[in-house]
């Protein structure tokens, strides 16, 4: 009974997990490697800290849509 229950609640579980991340941004990095490997195999793609601050800084300079 309690295996029958355990495969659904997991996969309402990773739902919610792609769903926060989507949310936070957190998928931003790892699109962005993906897209690094596919298209720029030669580049060496920027470290986490530098992808983050590369879209902060490009939002302070163009801020578009923001609200704040």
């Amino acid at each position: 009974m309690a295996i029958r229950l355990l495969a659904p609640l997991a996969a309402v579980g990773s739902v919610c997990a792609r769903f926060v991340s989507g949310m936070t941004g957190q998928s931003r990095y790892a699109a962005y490697l993906a897209h690094e490997r596919e298209r720029h195999p030669d580049r060496e793609p920027l470290t986490e800290r530098e992808f983050w601050r590369e879209i902060h800084r490009a939002q302070d300079l163009d801020p578009g849509g923001r609200c704040c």
